[in-house]
């Protein structure tokens, strides 16, 4: 039987910036996977998305990946509407692919501290192999909660990534404040925000000329 190995990549990704991409790459090439799919979630559990709807996210995550032939965005979570539960998504995939693909979910930087207080970790730690950001310089040890989950702590994976002080919570204030977000973001992200008024975006001061030097 030959085996898949397919990335999760979950997150309201409000917007989706270069960290998310970043990191979704880095799990790619370090496990092999054959193919990361971009989940936008509907409503999660423990954050209030504001400032953009569910299908302009869906549509700016496809924008943001359309030039990556391993990545692929489901709408899945959206279609499905309430809440969006990791477990939920995790036990339809494990169903609809079944044994032959092997899942790997990839958490960012400031996710992987806090699984022991999703819902049914355990669970989720038997339906797939959970990938852990972690900066180079270590501060985000993974090994109490690899410790906390005992024989499934088998199934946390350590990803180291670069450090990319980047997060959506901050650029969605640098819109809002007509401040620039070029090189934090594809530029096609920039474009849809800009033309859809996304964050309540005026686009002031984006498309200034340069001035003669």
């Amino acid at each position: 039987m030959e085996i898949t190995r397919l990335g999760i990549m979950g997150g309201t990704f409000n917007p989706i910036h270069l960290g998310h991409l970043m990191i979704a790459e880095e799990a790619r090439q370090t496990f092999h996977l054959d193919r990361v799919l971009f989940i936008p979630s509907y409503i999660t559990p423990n954050k209030n998305i504001d400032g953009a709807t569910a299908e302009q996210r869906l549509a700016m995550t496809r924008l943001a990946t359309a030039d990556n032939p391993y990545f692929a965005v489901s709408d899945l979570e959206i279609r499905r509407k309430g809440r969006s539960y990791t477990i939920d998504t995790l036990r339809f995939l494990k169903k609809f692919y079944g044994p032959s693909y092997i899942l790997y979910f990839i958490s960012g930087t400031d996710t992987i501290q806090d699984l022991p207080q999703w819902y049914k970790p355990e669970e989720i730690l038997s339906l797939c192999q959970f990938v852990g950001a972690t900066r180079p310089d270590g501060t985000q040890s993974i090994g109490q909660v690899v410790e906390h989950f005992g024989e499934l702590g088998k199934h946390i994976l350590k990803l180291t990534v670069p450090t990319m002080q980047i997060s959506s919570t901050e650029l969605r204030h640098r819109i809002r404040s007509g401040l620039s977000v070029r090189y934090m973001m594809p530029k096609v992200v920039i474009e849809y925000i800009e033309k859809h008024g996304v964050y309540q975006c005026t686009a002031k001061n984006s498309r200034q000329p340069l001035k003669n030097i």
